[in-house]
Parts: C-alpha cells; structure tokens; sequence
C-alpha cells in the first residue's frame, strides 16, 4: 500500500514539474516575442550610384520573431529600375536573431536621365518601424547635339497656319474665341488663316459675316469652301452627292463670285476662294461629285468670272496630284488658277514638284484626328497621354507638309474637344484652349504668314524632327522630338547679328511653357523634353 501511494505521489511531482517547465517556456517564448527586431545592414548597401548597366547587389537584413517586406516605396526621379527583390518577403514569428540575404537586380537605364527611387523595409503588417534608402542610378552619359542652319538654301514661303468654322448651324466662334485662336498673347495659339462655308442657301449668308470680321481683325486670312452648289444647279436637284449641270457651270462661277462680292460689301472680305471640298469622295452628307475633266473644264472657262478673291481647286480627299495636274499643265486653266489645295485622309502628304515648277502655292485645307470618334463620340479616349499619343501624329503631318514644301496647313473645327478649343463635349470647356491647340502653336504662333523657310539639321541622327525659319528679323527653329527620353543638351550657335534666344515647349507635361537657355560664348544650350514640340526664337 506504501508503495503505490509513493508512486502516486512520484507521479504527481513528476507532472507537476512538467507543467512548470510547460509555463516557462511559455513564459520564455511570450517574452521572447516581445524582443521583436528588424533592421538591414546599411554597411552592405552600394556606397555609390548604381552604373547604367544591367547588374545587381546583396544587402542583409537582421530579424527576429516578426515577417517582412523590401519595396520600392515611391519613384523620385525617373522610372523604376528595380527587377527583382529575393526574397521580397520572409521573416517569421517563430524564429529569432536571423539575418537573411537579399538580392537585389537592376535593369539598365536607357535614358539619360537619373533614376531615384525609396527602397523600404517594414514588418508585413505595416506595424514598427520602417527603414528607409535612396538608391540613384546614373543616367546614360550624353554628348550635346547641335542645330546646324545653313540660310543660304531657301525652300517655300510659309502662308499660314489655320483652323475652319463651324460649317453648319450658326453656333460660330465668339470674339473671345477668336481671341483665343488668333492672338498671339501668352496661352493665344497665333493661328492665321480661317476657313468657312459657303452655303449652297444665300439666305444663310449673312450669319458668317461677324466671326469672320473679329478674325480679320487679327489679320487672318479668308479661305471660303463650298460643299456644294445650289441644289438646283445640280444633276439629281439636291445637296448631297449629284454633279453640277454643265449648263450652269456658269451661273455657279457667278453664285461664287456673289459670295466674294457678298462678304467684301459686309467688311468681311473673303481672300481666297475654293471650287469644292472634296470632289472625289461619294458621301450622305452635303457633296458634289467632279471628275477631272470636269474640273477643268470649270477652271479653263469659267473660273476667271470670280473677281476680287483668289482662285483655289480642288481640294481632293487625300490629295489626289491627278485632280490638279491637268490645272497645272494648261496654260488658260493655270490662268486662272492661284493655288492648288487638298486634304490628307489616307494618303497624299507628299512633296507636289510639278506646283514648285510651275511657281503655284500648295495648301493643305483640311485633316482631322479624332481617336474615330466620329463614328461614335464615346470612342475618345479622354487620358492625357493618349491625346498625347495622337497629338504628335498631327505634329507628324505639320512637319511632313513643311519639308514637303507646302505653304499652309489647315485643320478641321477649331472649336472641338479633340480640336484647338474646347466646346463642353467630353469633360471640356468653352472659351478656353486645348492642349493640341498649343501643340500647334508651336508653328502658328511663331512661324508667320511671309516666313521663308530654310534648309537646318542636326549633327547626330535622333528621332527629332527639325525644321528652321525666317521673317520679321527673326529665326525660328521647330523641333518635335519623338524620342521617349528627354535630350539633355541641345545647342545652337546664334548665327551673327543675333543676341538673344528663347524657347517655349508643348508636350504630356508642358503647355507652351519656357524653356531654359543658357547662352555663353553666342552657343545657347537648352534640354528637349521627351515626346514634346519645342520652338526655339532667336533675334
């Protein structure tokens, strides 16, 4: 009996001791938890900016009892050039007084520019403390480029930049708008021509005269486009599609001639006149189909009856060279003609030698680009950067009929939300400029009517369009870099006679902002901002 009480007894001091050395190292490990640590060794860290190559680094992180995370926190210059963090997580609450190495990859820097970025290190629950680092990688090591201009070699002179006019309705730009388009004050896009409708209804006439006197007042030029003639000129008595009765090619070279006489009796003189917008494209909406033997035989026998205006034809679709040519290459025909004009949907952005030959202006009257939403409003896109995107595609056509040698270029409504200056369609606003409209400002506020332009290049091939100018004692550099980094130095030596230069810039970032020049010993140096227009003035 003795025995198996001492036994019972053993038993219960052996589970008692079990249970205490059970609470200690519950004891042992809840007070262990409260020793929670993380830091990384900062000794390990990359004392210098990290190269442009590709490469990588290791750092080590000290921990105990608690799981981390290593991130890039925020991009403070640049973009982020991190690749991959191994590992990005770890840690555990189980564990203490644990250093775990890190590695860390970094792709290589393409631009030129400085990458800096906020490494962090912080327990996953985002409690404790955070551990922070700047890293820095160097940007691409950068020779300057230099404009080259050689005055001596001349090309075209420039007639103006424009925009057209509500065609239809009487809903026409206001003074302020007008304002806004044609002047040339700080946010003002300088634009110089302005094209309007002539209505196939006299009765309409009278609507257009006040916007187009406000724009006189700022010195723009007139270009009146008909859609078409009266419907009772026409083959199938209608305003849309049909032909015009050659019987009446006549009295539709006097209704023209009317207008012209019309609006300089209002003082709002028309300067120059067109035959027909877009005679080679079949429609629903109000249009008249010519063929070229028609067209000449208008311009050759008929077009001399409008005075007091010049004379354009015709205005093809995608500039279709062909509508013209036979206008070119016949003497009476050429008589009367004082420009030839076109649009450039799909194709026809090409340099027209036969117009250089024989001494006639080439205007470009019309184009548009609107993310298809014409088709259906709801397809445009209302991001920056995709406006952006589509912006430089206009910049594109701009340069293309400048180094083509076109004397004009004409867009669509300036007044639209894809366009110049806002309506109140797709979150824009009336009275107040868009940024695609001071994307064009670069050329039509600085590069005026009477401009000459000549020959300019760049030392090194880059994705940077350049085109130079001359007038009014000036000289006027355009440059549309394409390229997705900025180009950190650009310079121009001022030629001689010239003291000063400046420089506004358009792009994602910039609306007709200055840009800095530093100029010693005559070389004026400035930075081109990546997928942007800049104008460079010199006097």
């Amino acid at each position: 009996m003795n025995r198996i009480k001492n036994i019972k007894w053993s038993t219960f001091f052996l589970f008692a001791i079990m249970l205490g050395f059970l609470a200690a190292c519950v004891e042992d490990e809840s007070e262990a938890k409260k020793d929670i640590e993380l830091s990384w060794s900062e000794s390990t860290f990359p004392e210098n900016d990290l190269p442009v190559t590709t490469g990588s680094f290791t750092i080590d992180v000290n921990w105990a009892y608690t799981q981390w995370i290593i991130k890039v926190e925020e991009v403070l210059e640049g973009d982020d050039f991190i690749e991959d963090i191994t590992p990005r997580v770890a840690g555990s609450e189980n564990f203490g007084n644990t250093t775990t190495r890190v590695a860390i990859r970094y792709k290589a820097n393409e631009s030129y520019s400085s990458n800096k970025i906020r490494l962090t290190l912080q327990a996953s629950d985002g409690s404790g403390q955070k551990f922070e680092k700047i890293l820095t990688q160097l940007g691409q090591e950068f020779t300057p480029l230099r404009i080259n201009l050689n005055q001596d070699i001349t090309h075209q002179k420039i007639s103006g930049f424009g925009g057209g006019n509500m065609m239809w309705g009487t809903d026409f730009l206001s003074v302020k708008e007008i304002q806004l388009a044609y002047g040339t004050g700080t946010g003002e896009l300088g634009l110089s021509i302005y094209r309007i409708r002539i209505s196939p209804i006299r009765s309409d006439w009278p609507a257009v005269v006040n916007t187009v006197k406000e724009a006189k007042k700022h010195g723009a030029v007139i270009l009146a486009s008909p859609w078409s003639p009266p419907a009772s000129m026409k083959s199938n008595n209608d305003l849309v599609g049909g032909y015009l009765l050659e019987e009446n090619y006549d009295a539709y070279a006097q209704y023209l001639n009317d207008f012209v006489q019309f609006m300089a009796g209002e003082g709002a003189a028309v300067d120059i006149v067109s035959m027909q917008n877009e005679p080679d494209i079949q429609v629903s909406y109000e249009s008249c189909d010519w063929t070229i033997p028609q067209i000449l035989n208008f311009v050759k026998n008929h077009a001399q009856k409008i005075q007091g205006a010049k004379f354009t034809a015709s205005e093809s679709f995608n500039f279709n060279q062909s509508y013209t040519d036979q206008l070119l290459n016949d003497p009476e025909a050429l008589a009367n003609l004082d420009l030839v004009s076109g649009h450039i949907y799909g194709s026809g952005l090409a340099p027209y030698p036969l117009a250089e030959q024989k001494g006639v202006e080439v205007w470009m009257t019309e184009y548009l680009m609107n993310q298809n939403s014409g088709a259906d409003i709801n397809n445009w896109n209302r991001q920056e950067a995709v406006i952006w995107e589509e912006t430089m595609g206009m910049l594109q056509t701009i340069h293309t009929s400048m180094i083509s040698n076109w004397n004009a270029y004409i867009w669509w409504y300036i007044r639209r939300f894809y366009s110049f200056l806002g309506e109140g369609e797709q979150g824009t606003t009336r009275e107040q400029t868009l940024r695609r409209g001071d994307a064009m400002a670069q050329f039509s506020k600085h590069v005026r009517p009477g401009y000459t332009r000549f020959s300019s290049g760049i030392s090194e091939q880059r994705a940077i369009d350049i085109t130079a100018y001359k007038g009014d004692n000036k000289i006027v550099i355009v440059l549309i870099n394409k390229e997705e980094s900025s180009i950190p130095a650009l310079e121009i030596e001022l030629p001689e006679n010239y003291t000063s230069a400046k420089a506004t810039v358009t792009s994602l970032n910039h609306r007709q902002n200055e840009v800095s020049i530093s100029t010693e010993n005559r070389v004026g140096t400035l930075e081109l901002a990546s997928k942007s227009i800049t104008t460079i003035v010199i006097e």
